[in-house]
């Protein structure tokens, strides 16, 4: 990467932080359990984001890289206090926020799918609900709420992969739907 492209992920990167801070922290609260101090994540993810900017590949997506870096500190948190409840999914969405989003087609075709999918979906990975209180929320058991949710991710997947062309969010650039103007945001 050149001189020039590196200090420019690097200032976007520090925006991004700057800007999302009070998101990035309420999005750790809402996926932490108790015992994790969500402004230690937070600190750590800002420390490893600002280590790291050199690796984002387009500065324009340094928001969405950000929110995945907030992320994994908190599962990697998750994971040694043996506390993990969700497995990682490349279905899983960077905090929505103004911008936030990394690809509109996401939301656009989740919307799409059957009622129950949908508000599974919304529910856990955009609002980052745990699955038990989802669970709890629809009245159904937490088991049945997995399978649920498992349905809904591949039902996505499939339908990504039919209209897009691109099974996974990250690949949005890979996308042709915003030259054929197919998926407006919301």
């Amino acid at each position: 990467m050149d001189s020039d492209k590196r200090t420019r992920a690097a200032h976007a990167v520090r925006e991004a932080l700057a800007t999302q801070r009070s998101a990035l922290l309420e999005s750790v609260r809402r996926r932490a359990r108790a015992g994790v101090d969500a402004e230690e994540v937070l600190q750590r993810a800002i420390e490893r984001a600002l280590d790291r900017s050199d690796q984002v590949r387009d500065p324009a997506r340094a928001a969405a890289w950000v929110g995945r870096v907030v992320h994994n500190v908190l599962l990697d948190e998750l994971r040694r206090k043996h506390d993990v409840v969700l497995p990682v999914d490349e279905l899983e969405l960077a905090p929505v926020g103004d911008d936030g989003v990394d690809c509109w087609c996401v939301l656009v075709q989740a919307e799409q799918l059957k009622p129950e999918y949908a508000l599974i979906l919304k529910r856990v990975i955009v609002d980052g609900m745990a699955v038990t209180d989802v669970a709890a929320e629809l009245g159904v058991t937490p088991g049945n709420a997995m399978v649920r949710l498992h349905r809904a991710r591949k039902a996505l997947r499939d339908r990504l992969k039919e209209h897009c062309g691109t099974t996974s969010a990250r690949s949005c650039s890979d996308c042709g739907c915003a030259e054929r103007g197919c998926c407006p945001r919301s």
